[in-house]
């Protein structure tokens, strides 16, 4: 007679025979998937952006964009909120330099380079664990450590 085949068997070839395994989604992906960004307007707005793709693409940017997706969202959903702002602020005027003290992780330093190119924007904070490497990408961001509150901060 005919020895019984497996199921598992079947499926190891198949496996097998699938073409090469496509690279894992990141946060970013998902969420740029998922219906929050057609309900809030922070992240349509993120998704909508010009400069998204460039993001998507760029090495020195993806670890920012793979962090776990809830800190993901709420990086997003605060940064273009406070960008909302900034360009409320502004009225149109289009700003030489932008300094965002206290930075973190830098994702609104990030949107303000890409929102206003032509703005030197540079980011501060004194968290030295901090591993900014965004700003190596965009000519008009940079990072420094730096206490704020420090004598002769000002002077810089």
């Amino acid at each position: 007679g005919t020895l019984p085949v497996s199921p598992t068997v079947g499926r190891l070839e198949t496996m097998a025979d699938a073409e090469t395994p496509r690279p894992r989604k990141r946060a970013v992906e998902w969420l740029l998937e998922g219906e929050s960004v057609r309900t809030n307007r922070h992240l349509a707005r993120f998704a909508a952006a010009p400069y998204l793709p460039r993001l998507l693409a760029d090495p020195a940017s993806s670890a920012l964009l793979s962090r776990s997706s809830r800190s993901l969202r709420k990086e997003i959903i605060e940064a273009y909120g406070m960008l909302e702002q900034v360009e409320a602020t502004l009225r149109g005027a289009a700003p030489a330099a932008i300094v965002d003290l206290c930075c973190g992780s830098g994702f609104l330093s990030l949107a303000l380079a890409n929102e206003f190119p032509a703005a030197a924007v540079l980011m501060f904070d004194l968290d030295t664990r901090i591993r900014v490497r965004h700003d190596a990408s965009h000519p008009n961001l940079r990072f420094e450590v730096a206490d704020i509150m420090a004598d002769g901060f000002g002077a810089r």
